[in-house]
């Protein structure tokens, strides 16, 4: 039998939106469904009366480090749209294939037909007007120049950009952003307020994650200035209290260039701060 390539991992970021798509499919598998469906893929399933999104992310993170590749998560996939499409048929297996891919997109990956997962292109994009192409090319030649960090070019899409607005790409930097402080700080909650838990803190007491080593005054003023730049912008694009995501307005290129300049450097703060509880 020809051994199975092994396929790159998936960033825990992406598996933390994997399992947010598992939640809003709560109409199509239920619960119990994903248990039996982890394990006959070969996944332990280590929390099975956690949260839907907490188990999930728990199974597929621990099992990925085990292998050291997402093959695992392939199968477990596939089988789960095999299933979906067998029992609930066409209509909610397609919808899951696209809460799936939207996700997967970013990871390089998508589910086909039959729901194997295939390797992609992470930036290459669906149809859209030459006119938005070069929009999407102008864009990703000027984060380039700037240095700016690589998970800003993932948004860099022509299908992003079918307007003359670039309100929507800095959105999707944004939610993107979001998922990584989710995922960073294993906290499971939703829209800006997430901000405030990972990175807040009453005086004296240690966040949960730290943007440096938290020890002076001035470590403490500039952590709550992270927090309170990050929850600005997280609040820019989504209300804090219905979760919706804000009506689109205006920007320019600019102005969106700007923006992702202040994001790109939120990332580069996330990425090398440090659990701290």
């Amino acid at each position: 039998m020809t051994a199975v390539a092994p396929l790159k991992s998936i960033d825990n970021t992406y598996l933390t939106m994997l399992c947010d798509a598992f939640v809003h499919l709560d109409s199509v598998i239920t619960d119990g469904e994903v248990g039996a469906l982890l394990v006959s893929s070969g996944i332990q399933d280590p929390s099975p009366n956690a949260s839907r999104h907490r188990r999930l992310g728990l199974a597929l993170q621990i099992q990925q480090e085990t292998d050291k590749n997402a093959n695992s998560i392939a199968v477990f996939l596939r089988r789960t749209g095999f299933h979906i499409n067998k029992r609930y048929g066409e209509e909610a297996y397609r919808k899951y294939r696209d809460e799936i891919n939207q996700i997967l997109t970013f990871a390089g990956y998508e589910l086909d037909e039959q729901s194997e997962m295939k390797q992609t292109n992470p930036l290459a994009t669906m149809y859209a007007s030459h006119e938005a192409e070069s929009r999407a090319k102008k864009l990703k030649e000027a984060v380039l120049i700037r240095s700016l960090h690589p998970d800003i070019q993932m948004v860099c899409r022509s299908e992003y950009l079918t307007e003359s607005n670039y309100f929507r790409v800095v959105q999707e930097a944004l939610k993107l952003l979001m998922e990584k402080n989710k995922a960073k700080s294993q906290l499971h909650i939703e829209g800006p307020t997430v901000a405030e838990h990972a990175f807040g803190f009453n005086w004296g007491e240690y966040p949960v994650l730290t943007v440096n080593e938290f020890r002076t005054e001035v470590d403490q003023t500039e952590q709550f200035g992270y927090m309170c730049i990050l929850k600005a912008l997280f609040l820019m694009v989504q209300d804090e209290n219905t979760k919706n995501y804000r009506f689109p307005w205006q920007m320019s290129f600019d102005d969106a260039l700007d923006f992702l300049g202040v994001i790109s450097y939120c990332h580069r703060k996330m990425d090398g701060s440090k659990k701290a509880r």
